[in-house]
């Protein structure tokens, strides 16, 4: 026997029952929903210090004088105990007499298709009322059902399968939900009295063909391997030019099928590079703020979604030691600058009585103190740079750089 027992109240006899009590019902003390009435069904009255029971229906037909009486379907009991010093109100229903028609599910796309889908129920649910002590008042029982369907859901960097429940209450005609990222069915079951007699009622969608896309646009930066390098973004895509980009679509397959990129700076929005790739590799190769706008499409661009990042390529700048020891304990071992945002570089390093002893045209590189292979000797090096930035500022610095060596 399946029951949520009331404190005084329990049913007994053949078959299933359900007892609702306090705040699943109003103005009665239970309803009993049994799966299939029997001649031997019983609701039983347990109580300390009762010494006598009157049971009659709400219309006053007289029931019994014992603790229980035997009971049928839609009908309202009450229960006097102790001569009249207390009245219970109870009723009773037969589930098997109310069971769903679940006959057809159908998915409608409206207005909204590319977010949300319609499904359109066919099928009867008969209300499970009671009438409460009033003898007069009827009450409906919530009849919930449950909605599944299979889905895919993006979390953690990808696609994952899920499936998507939703509860339903009756009345039903039409049941909105969350356009799904995948082909899939979906099914209406229940209500919660059928799945706690267990009894199997469904009904199946044909397979619905998903249009909805999402994209879920993520980019990184391809991180170069100077430690000379200055890199002080303050957001995830900012960084010193020319800024390699990773920008990955993370759309929903095989729905999404096809892909448009712009990517253009904030200050000139109509000048974009377009492109049709599923994932790119970007090189903002000018100092600025840039928007990358990923729009993806299902077949025949039936819906379609729009997605974004910012891209920030910092200014130019180039910082010069004014000391190096190139002593081979892995600190301050060459003469090299910091740099962020170069484009164009040359370095010319020289000495009055050698003349030029290192030259560079990339600033991640740097002087290691040999000239010809050979130790240079300790003292004071000139250097002449002449840099372009992203920004397109050019650079020109020159000065002198102490070389020490331990005695």
């Amino acid at each position: 026997m399946i029951m949520k027992a009331s404190a005084q109240f329990s049913a007994s006899g053949t078959g299933h029952s359900i007892s609702l009590t306090g705040s699943n019902v109003t103005k009665v003390d239970a309803v009993f929903l049994f799966n299939g009435i029997t001649a031997d069904n019983q609701v039983q009255f347990s109580g300390a210090g009762i010494n006598s029971y009157v049971w009659t229906k709400y219309d006053g037909t007289f029931m019994s004088n014992q603790s229980s009486v035997s009971v049928e379907d839609g009908t309202g009991y009450i229960l006097t105990v102790n001569g009249g010093s207390k009245h219970y109100y109870i009723w009773v229903i037969d589930y098997q007499n109310y069971l769903a028609q679940l006959n057809s599910l159908t998915p409608v796309e409206g207005a909204n298709k590319c977010t949300t889908l319609s499904l359109s129920f066919g099928g009867t649910i008969p209300s499970l009322t009671y009438v409460d002590s009033t003898k007069v008042t009827s009450h409906s029982l919530n009849r919930q059902f449950t909605l599944t369907y299979p889905d895919l859901q993006y979390s953690s960097g990808s696609w994952s399968a899920i499936t998507q429940t939703q509860t339903v209450t009756a009345p039903v005609s039409s049941i909105s939900v969350s356009a799904p990222f995948e082909d899939t069915k979906f099914t209406l079951s229940g209500d919660q009295y059928a799945t706690l007699f267990s009894i199997p009622v469904s009904v199946s969608s044909a397979t619905y063909t998903a249009i909805r896309t999402k994209s879920n646009l993520a980019g990184s930066i391809i991180v170069r391997g100077a430690l000379n390098e200055i890199q002080e973004a303050v957001s995830p895509l900012e960084g010193s030019g020319p800024l390699n980009v990773s920008l990955k679509s993370n759309a929903n397959l095989p729905v999404t099928q096809f892909y448009q990129w712009n990517i253009y700076n904030v200050s000139t929005p109509a000048s974009y590079d377009r492109y049709t790739d599923t994932d790119l590799r970007y090189i903002f190769s000018q100092t600025g703020t840039f928007r990358v706008k990923l729009t993806t499409y299902s077949a025949n661009e039936v819906c379609s979604y729009t997605d974004s990042v910012t891209v920030i390529v910092d200014g130019s700048r180039i910082d010069v030691p004014n000391v190096f020891t190139p002593n081979g304990d892995g600190m301050n071992d060459e003469f090299k600058v910091s740099y962020e945002s170069i484009a164009q570089y040359q370095i010319l390093v020289y000495s009055s009585w050698a003349g030029k002893v290192y030259s560079s045209t990339d600033p991640a590189a740097g002087w290691d103190g040999r000239v010809g292979g050979r130790l240079a000797p300790p003292g004071v090096y000139y250097y002449l740079i002449n840099a372009v930035g992203t920004d397109g500022r050019k650079i020109k610095l020159k000065g002198s750089v102490t070389l020490l060596r331990a005695k």
